[in-house]
């Protein structure tokens, strides 16, 4: 026979039927879990390879601005050599030359470590939001005890405090009227 509300067998125990759903329900969760982990994955996977190309093009520009200076320098050398420069002149044009080429450097540094410190800004705030979520987590695994119970063990402790006062109490009394000897 078929149940016509559910349009389910009406011979299956309704307690299958709930242990089947859940089933169901934790397979669900356990894909989105596992679909948000990868996600995470590739997302730190995104901010370590965009951290690695930054690093690498500032230290490409770290060498090709030392390349530049030292061409630059045997460039004045030449032609202090050969006396189309004084060497007065040839020092201070490549004193002039090297604080432009290291300020342009610096700036181009000063923007890669922006985007870099925009990286790190991201990993942060999804660590933070990883955190949150583990809270969430834990708090879903709380069991919060029933009214009947609190009462139950609030008895008990009760009890407990009666007897052991008795017990203290009697003990008190006994070696209070024990003669001294």
């Amino acid at each position: 026979m078929i149940d016509n509300n559910t349009n389910q067998p009406s011979n299956i125990d309704p307690k299958i039927l709930k242990k089947q759903e859940r089933k169901k329900m934790f397979a669900q969760l356990a894909k989105q879990r596992e679909e948000q982990r990868q996600f995470k994955i590739a997302e730190r996977q995104k901010l370590r390879e965009q951290f690695i190309k930054y690093k690498g093009e500032i230290n490409k520009l770290e060498t090709k601005c030392k390349n530049d200076i030292e061409a630059k320098w045997l460039d004045f050398r030449g032609q202090v050599k050969a006396k189309m420069l004084s060497q007065k002149d040839a020092k201070s044009q490549f004193k002039k030359y090297h604080k432009e080429r290291i300020n342009q450097f610096r700036t181009e540094e000063q923007e890669y470590r922006h985007l870099n410190t925009e990286i790190l800004k991201q990993k942060f705030s999804f660590r933070f939001r990883r955190w949150f979520f583990g809270i969430g987590k834990e708090f879903s695994r709380i069991t919060w005890v029933g009214g009947r119970q609190i009462i139950k063990d609030f008895g008990i402790i009760i009890l407990l405090i009666i007897i052991m006062a008795l017990i203290f109490l009697g003990l008190d009394a006994l070696f209070t009227y024990i003669p001294k000897g």
